[in-house]
C-alpha cells in the first residue's frame, strides 16, 4: 500500500477562499496534465490559516484541513492546551504561522508532502512564508504574492521559497488574477511532477563530499582556479557571492547537511558587518561550520572594502574615506588599520572556539583586485594589520593552523595552496569519505511506492526495511514507523540530540512525554524491578523478554483512541 503524496494549498480562508478554490482547481488539472503516470497521483488539500474570527469549516470538494484542526495539532504538539487565538492580529498571525510550519514539517516526516503554495498579501506572505522556509531545499514552494516585486529577503531568507508576483491585489477572480493564477499553479505543478516521476541523481557518485566556496568579483580569479582543480580531484563545489545573503545561505546549506566542507574564501561580509555595510553577515557567521566540524579553509578575502549602495547613500561620515564607485549601484569604501583589527578579532574569536580541522591562508601581497599595486585600495599597512592581528590571535594547535603565503590572494599559487590546505585536512577528517550526502528531498521512489525500501546496509550504515520484512503489520503501522524513522534522521542531520528516558510505568512515561523526550524506553528488567526484583533479572531466563516489553507496553504508552485525543488507557496514567 503506497503513500498518496499530497500538495497543500495555503491561504486564508476568511478573506479569499474563492481564490484558494482556483488555485486549488488549477493545480488539481496542471497535476493532472502534466503526470505522465499513473502512480504519480497527487492529493490537493487546502489548508486555512485565517487569523481572523470567522471559521470555515468545509471547502466544496477538496479535502480541507480546517484552522481549528491546524491549531489542535499544533497545541499537542507543544504539550498544552487547546490555543484560542487572541485577538491582536499580529500575536494571531504569528500563531498561524507556527502551526502551519508545524502541520507541514511533519507531513514532510511522514513522507507525504509533495509541494506547498499559497497565495496572500503581505500579512499573508509573512504567515506562509516563514512556514514554508522550514522544508528542506528542493521541496517545492511558491506563494503569489503582492509583494513578489519588492524587497523580498524578509520572505525567502536562504530558502528556494519561488514568490510570484499577483500583479492585482489577490482580491476576487478576475482577467487579470485568473491567468496569473493559473500560471502559478502550472509553475507549481511542474516542480512537483518532476520531483516525483524523475529518478533523482545520486549525490555521492564520484563525489569525495560537497564543498561550499565563496567569492565576490574581486576574488573571483582565486575561486575559479580553486573551483577547477577540486572538481578534477573528485568534489562537487557549490558557489557562493559574498553579499550577506550568500553566507547565510551557505552556512543554512551546511547546517541541512548539504555541504560536508568549506573553503571560505571571501569573508568580505564581516567587514560590512562589523562597520556597518550593505552586504554583511550577523553575529553567528561562522557558527555553523564550527559547530557540524566540517574542514574549513578560511581567508580574507576582499576584506579591504565595505559595500553600499549608489555613491550618495554613502552614511555621511564615510563620505570622505576612500571610495571606488564599483558600479551605479555598489560603491566600495577601504577599510583602515582599526578596522582590520577588528575584523581579526571576530574571526579569530570564532576559530578560537573550534575543535575541528581549520587552516587560515593569508595572502601576503593583497585581498583583492583592487589591493595590489597602483590599485585603488592597495595600503599595505592596513591589510598588513589585518594578517598580523590574524596570526596573533588565533590559538594554533593541531586542529587550527594559520599559513602565510609570499602572493596575492588571487595568485594561481595561492589558489593551489588552498586547495592543498582542503585536500590536507579533509584526509584527516572522516568527512571527506564517509559522511552520507543528504538528498535535497525524498526520492520520488520513495513516494510513489510508499517507502518501500529493501533491506539492506546504506553508506551511512542505516538499516532500511522493507514491508515485506513485517507480513502482519498493518501498512498504516509500516507508515508511522518510517515517519518516526525520518523524524529521528532529520534531528541526526541538524546535529540535534536525540533524548530517550526509560519508564516502567504510566506515570513515568507521562512527565517523560510532558518534559518533550524523543524516545519513551520499555526494558524487561523494568517489570522485575516493579516487583521488587533487582535489574539483573531482566538478564537471567525468568520468562520471554520481548512478550514482557510487549506487555509492558500496553500498560504504559498512550494508545490513540479517535482524531486529535490521547487514550488515558494505561496504568497510572491518572
Amino acid at each position: 500500500m503506497g503513500i498518496t503524496a499530497k500538495v497543500f494549498c495555503a491561504g486564508t480562508a476568511d478573506t479569499k477562499l474563492d481564490e484558494l478554490h482556483f488555485l486549488s482547481q488549477s493545480v488539481g488539472s496542471s497535476l493532472t496534465t502534466f503526470s505522465n503516470s499513473s502512480s504519480s497521483k497527487v492529493e490537493v488539500v487546502i489548508v486555512d490559516v485565517s487569523a481572523g474570527q470567522k471559521e470555515t469549516e468545509s471547502s466544496g470538494d477538496f479535502k480541507f484541513v480546517t484552522r481549528k484542526e491546524l491549531l489542535l495539532c499544533y497545541s499537542e504538539s507543544v504539550g498544552g492546551n487547546p490555543i484560542a487565538l487572541p485577538d491582536d492580529r499580529g500575536e494571531a498571525v504569528d500563531i498561524m504561522s507556527k502551526a502551519l510550519q508545524h502541520f507541514i514539517k511533519k507531513a514532510h516526516a511522514d513522507g507525504v508532502l509533495a509541494g506547498a503554495i499559497g497565495l496572500g498579501g503581505s500579512g499573508g506572505t509573512s504567515l506562509l512564508s516563514s512556514a514554508f522556509r522550514s522544508l528542506p531545499v528542493g521541496v517545492p514552494k511558491l506563494i503569489v504574492s503582492t509583494v513578489a516585486s519588492g524587497q523580498t529577503e524578509p520572505y525567502v531568507g536562504t530558502s528556494d521559497l519561488v514568490l510570484f508576483p499577483s500583479i492585482v491585489d489577490i482580491c476576487g477572480i478576475n482577467s487579470v488574477s485568473r491567468v496569473v493564477l493559473s500560471n502559478a499553479a502550472a509553475a507549481f505543478s511542474g516542480m512537483v511532477i518532476g520531483k516525483l516521476e524523475k529518478f533523482q541523481e545520486s549525490r555521492n557518485e564520484g563525489k569525495k563530499c560537497t564543498v561550499g566556496i565563496t567569492m565576490f568579483g574581486v576574488t573571483t580569479p582565486c575561486v575559479n582556479v580553486v573551483n577547477e582543480r577540486l572538481k578534477k580531484e573528485g568534489y562537487e563545489t557549490l558557489i557562493f557571492h559574498a553579499t550577506g545573503v550568500g553566507g547565510k545561505t551557505m552556512e543554512s546549506l551546511v547546517r541541512e547537511g548539504y555541504i560536508q566542507g568549506v573553503l571560505d574564501i571571501t569573508t568580505t561580509e564581516v567587514a560590512d558587518y562589523v562597520v556597518g555595510g550593505v552586504m554583511a553577515c550577523d553575529s553567528s557567521r561562522f557558527d555553523v561550520i564550527i559547530e557540524k566540524k566540517i574542514p574549513l579553509v578560511l581567508s580574507v578575502g576582499a576584506l579591504d572594502m565595505v559595500n553600499f549602495g549608489a555613491k550618495d547613500t554613502i552614511p555621511s561620515h564615510f563620505q570622505q574615506r576612500k571610495i571606488h564607485i564599483h558600479n551605479a549601484q555598489v560603491s566600495l569604501m577601504r577599510t583602515t588599520v582599526d578596522e582590520n583589527k577588528k575584523f581579526a578579532a571576530f574571526i579569530a574569536d570564532k576559530l578560537n572556539k573550534s575543535s575541528s580541522k581549520i587552516v587560515v591562508c593569508l595572502p601576503q601581497k593583497g585581498v583583492s583586485l583592487l589591493d595590489a599595486s597602483e590599485k585603488p585600495f592597495y595600503d599595505p599597512e592596513a591589510t598588513g594589520t589585518l594578517l598580523n592581528e590574524l596570526q596573533r590571535l588565533i590559538q594554533i594547535s593541531e586542529d587550527c593552523q594559520v599559513k602565510a603565503y609570499p602572493y596575492h590572494i588571487n595568485d594561481p599559487e595561492f589558489a593551489k595552496a588552498l586547495v592543498e590546505s582542503f585536500m590536507e585536512i579533509c584526509s584527516k577528517n572522516p568527512t571527506d569519505s564517509s559522511l552520507p550526502q543528504v538528498a535535497s528531498c525524498e526520492s520520488s521512489q520513495d513516494l510513489q511506492k510508499g517507502h518501500d525500501y529493501s533491506m539492506n546496509s546504506s553508506s551511512s550504515g542505516t538499516l532500511t526495511y522493507s514491508p515485506s520484512n513485517f507480513p502482519d503489520a498493518r501498512p498504516e503501522t509500516l507508515q508511522r514507523t518510517q515517519g518516526i524513522l525520518q523524524q529521528l534522521r532529520d534531528q541526526i542531520s541538524k546535529g540535534l540530540t536525540i533524548v530517550g528516558a526509560g519508564a516502567g510505568t504510566g506515570i513515568s512515561a507521562k512527565f517523560e512525554e510532558a518534559g518533550g523526550v524523543d524516545l519513551i524506553v520499555l526494558y524487561n528488567s523494568g517489570r522485575f524491578r516493579m516487583a521488587g526484583r533487582g535489574s539483573l533479572a531482566g538478564l537471567l531466563p525468568f520468562a520471554d523478554a520481548n512478550a514482557i516489553v510487549l506487555e509492558m507496553a500496553n500498560e504504559v504508552l498512550p494508545v490513540s483512541c479517535g482524531k486529535g485525543s490521547a487514550c488515558s488507557r494505561w496504568s497510572m496514567w491518572n
